[in-house]
């Protein structure tokens, strides 16, 4: 049967001013007064579904040779082979493709279809899987960011107040990546991102009215962390990421986020599974007898455990490092109690997430409290300064 992807017209004179002329042109990440963004949005797989709306191009990115265009394309199967890229039975000899679509692309993610606007770049790496990745302007980035992050239920100043981070922090890592294959992530390892699927009413209005605003602090784009919930007091950004002296990420004391569900959480857990963990971490631990809290920063969140196990020995492990070998969402903040119960151990604490930065929780009861966007990030990040795009890349020149 003939393949899909090979039934196209040759649109000639319509595609001549196609969008995807400016992504071919911007696609490696570059700051400037109009950045785009790369996100990574599927990763170690040799196959997966996509489908496209509207006119669209599929472009070699290093020549920028056009191999095809088209007017949509139904849902396809791509294939990762040994010398190339398999669309739809159609074989190309390329390690890397990108499409650019009028509309959208649809690509099927842990059986989710998610849209994305922008460009799509399919890399096949050393080990035959593909690497994904939506380049996207970064206005539409944010719109695509918000409604995973805050509700659009939400008053809008928190919605506002979560634009400006989520800008900020994507051009921060924009720039630290610069080398890179992608800028950030698509999930909660960098900010949870779900492409044109994801964009609201009402989040998209807290983007627009922040259109263009970002964090700096001393002439430098803020590394604009943010959490759930902080537990009361938010973290100094160097107990986790030594960023040197960063007066805005040093913590400050949050009376907001007290309601926030999972303020107060716990966690039962059998000491062999623990052992388990820490073992495949490749820590060499026996049966765990006994857990303690050795010591605490000044948020109160733990910096040390010592773990003792049946034949006395001891294992002294840094707290971060253990919530991230139980797991951030089971473990839900670094700030908790620890109460041994026999052959188990329970774990009483309070916020979830890292702590740094941004507390999404106390925005939204600041916002409830009438507190106006600005008001809210000063608060959450003291001596950074609020300021346009456009004005930053002027006074600084080439970023």
């Amino acid at each position: 049967m003939e393949s899909k992807i090979t039934k196209f017209f040759i649109l000639g004179c319509i595609l001549g001013t196609f969008l995807f002329q400016g992504y071919q042109a911007n696609s490696s990440s570059s700051l400037s007064a109009n950045p785009l963004i790369r996100v990574a949005i599927l990763s170690d797989v040799n196959q997966f579904n996509l489908s496209i709306r509207g006119e669209y191009q599929i472009v070699d990115p290093i020549t920028e040779k056009k191999i095809m265009t088209g007017r949509s394309l139904p849902k396809v199967i791509v294939k990762a082979e040994k010398s190339g890229i398999t669309i739809d039975q159609q074989f190309y000899s390329l390690k890397q493709i990108r499409i650019v679509a009028k509309k959208d692309v649809t690509v099927v993610i842990k059986d989710k279809s998610v849209r994305y606007r922008g460009a799509i770049d399919i890399v096949l790496d050393q080990y035959n899987k593909f690497l994904v990745v939506n380049t996207i302007d970064l206005e539409l980035y944010v719109k695509g960011v918000l409604y995973h992050e805050v509700s659009h239920r939400w008053p809008i100043e928190a919605m506002r107040a979560q634009a400006v981070a989520v800008r900020t922090y994507a051009l921060y890592q924009a720039k630290a990546n610069k080398n890179q294959s992608f800028d950030v992530t698509s999930n909660i390892y960098s900010q949870v991102y779900g492409g044109r699927s994801a964009e609201r009413y009402r989040t998209n209005i807290a983007a627009d009215r922040t259109k263009g605003e970002i964090l700096i602090y001393k002439g430098n784009i803020l590394p604009a962390y943010f959490h759930s919930n902080c537990g009361g007091h938010t973290e100094d950004v160097n107990e986790l990421w030594p960023q040197g002296d960063l007066e805005p990420l040093k913590g400050v004391s949050c009376p907001y986020c007290h309601t926030a569900p999972n303020y107060y959480w716990t966690k039962n857990l059998r000491l062999k599974d623990i052992q388990d963990k820490l073992m495949e971490a490749g820590f060499k631990v026996g049966l765990i007898k006994d857990m303690a809290v050795m010591e605490r920063n000044e948020s109160g969140r733990i910096k040390l455990i010592k773990i003792t196990t049946r034949d006395n020995a001891v294992l002294t492990i840094a707290g971060r490092k253990f919530r991230e070998i139980m797991g951030p969402n089971l473990i839900k903040s670094n700030n908790y109690e620890i109460m041994m119960k026999g052959y188990y151990v329970d774990f009483a604490g309070k916020g979830w997430g890292h702590g740094v930065g941004f507390c999404q929780w106390g925005a939204y009861e600041m916002s409830r409290q009438k507190f106006k966007y600005q008001d809210i990030l000063n608060f959450y990040y003291p001596a950074a300064e609020i300021v346009q795009l456009n004005d930053f890349f002027n006074s600084v020149g080439k970023y």
